[in-house]
């Protein structure tokens, strides 16, 4: 069976007051030009094709990966440029509420990464800190308004959504697929793209943070050790949940200090 690594950044830039998310919190999930160039780097010289949910071969035996992007800030275009020279195309997940916020994108950046062969989705419209504390009908608002401000900017079908924070739960993926998103994207590392339906895909992600180790990250490439990333996650999730009434009030108390 053939195995798809996805790799989740957010902002790639040396300068990371200027694009994203301005709390604290945000900082380990900004790369230095540097540092992602030598990710992509060994992406390319790993010989594995790199693709997108648009021309990804479902039918086919053959090893992959996937490049994704949250948030929708600033530097996405700066990442693209990066991709683009090694004839690489990725997905950009937007939080459509921060459109045209000085940190994020734009509506014409937004159209220019769409025209230069990458894929926009959306990333939630608020980006609720803990998705899965939603209530179903709030999870449903948050899809839907992003889904129709992001089709209603480039008049197309939007098919894919990434989950703000990754954790997910039963009603994170039913509103989701019901709000008609064909792929979402979680947190949770994985060599899988889960089919739960026809045209319904779960697909799961490993997200190198800011500063880790080089050697290491080749082995994500080579599609090792994502078992036990998966087990530390589900470790530091359940230490999360410990503590939740805590950490809901610390991150909304910080969520909309953009600035």
């Amino acid at each position: 069976m053939e195995k798809t690594l996805t790799l989740l950044y957010h902002e790639v830039t040396d300068f990371p007051e200027k694009t994203g998310f301005q709390r604290k919190s945000a900082n380990p999930y900004k790369h230095p030009l540097k540092e992602f160039i030598a990710h992509i780097d060994l992406v390319k010289n790993s010989g594995k094709r790199v693709l997108t949910i648009n021309d990804y071969p479902f039918n086919k035996k053959e090893d992959t990966i996937f490049l994704t992007f949250d948030d929708g800030g600033k530097s996405a275009l700066q990442a693209a440029d990066i991709l683009e020279e090694k004839n690489m195309r990725g997905h950009f997940f937007i939080t459509t509420s921060m459109i045209n916020n000085k940190y994020f994108v734009n509506e014409q950046d937004i159209r220019e990464l769409q025209n230069r062969g990458h894929i926009i989705g959306s990333h939630s419209h608020s980006h609720p800190n803990v998705f899965k504390s939603l209530s179903k009908d709030k999870m449903i608002s948050e899809w839907r308004t992003s889904k129709k401000k992001l089709e209603d900017l480039l008049g197309l079908e939007i098919t894919s959504c990434s989950i703000p924070g990754g954790d997910a739960n039963r009603n994170t993926y039913k509103t989701a697929f019901d709000e008609g998103y064909s792929f979402v994207f979680n947190s949770d590392p994985s060599l899988k793209i889960a089919c739960v339906e026809e045209n319904r895909y779960i697909i799961g992600r490993v997200c190198p943070k800011k500063g880790k180790n080089i050697n290491q990250i080749e082995r994500y490439i080579q599609f090792k050790d994502i078992k036990k990333e998966l087990l530390t996650r589900k470790v530091k999730n359940n230490i999360k949940t410990l503590i939740f009434p805590v950490y809901s009030v610390i991150h909304n108390n910080n969520k909309h200090r953009e600035g």
